[in-house]
């Protein structure tokens, strides 16, 4: 018997984060409660949410939740309620990032059309920052757990991509 869940991002919808319940054996569940914590303490919530959470009921295996604005490291728990006593919970680090991602195909698109890009030092100089960066975000994850410096590489990598003149110039 365990509590789990997956977390994931549609390159097509990158404002949706997607959650899937992929717990086994959880006895006497009647729904859960989805809590996604941002670095600075506060929750992300769909807007007219008033509560720190979002409900996810138990019928359904997956939930749609489309409040990604940006690149986030979200300390995400879900809770299984039992009634309405708290049955199982989870905590994770979860890291999203599509949006630089997209951002970086579009920056090899942007060569592939323009092959003056090829010796230009500023464009490969920001590029590689900003893959660093969100490569930097995924170790400080999936290495040390790490959501300060996630958070960190997220938002250096969201100067980047908030700038495109950097790699242009």
């Amino acid at each position: 018997m365990a509590a789990s869940f997956s977390a994931s991002q549609d390159a097509g919808n990158v404002t949706v984060a997607t959650f899937t319940d992929t717990s086994t054996g959880l006895v006497g569940v009647t729904g859960r409660l989805i809590y996604l914590r941002k670095y600075d303490g506060t929750y992300l919530v769909p807007e007219g949410t008033t509560t720190d959470y979002v409900l996810w009921p138990y019928a359904d295996s997956s939930i749609d939740i489309d409040v990604l604005d940006k690149d986030y490291c979200l300390d995400v728990t879900v809770i299984w309620l039992t009634g309405s006593s708290i049955g199982y919970q989870l905590t994770s680090l979860v890291l999203f990032t599509a949006y630089s991602e997209l951002f970086l195909r579009q920056l090899t698109q942007a060569l592939a059309a323009n092959r003056a890009l090829l010796t230009n030092k500023n464009y490969w100089e920001n590029k590689i920052k900003l893959r660093t960066l969100i490569d930097d975000a995924t170790q400080a994850v999936a290495l040390v757990n790490d959501q300060t410096i996630a958070t960190f590489c997220l938002d250096e990598a969201k100067k980047l991509t908030g700038n495109i003149q950097v790699f242009f110039g």
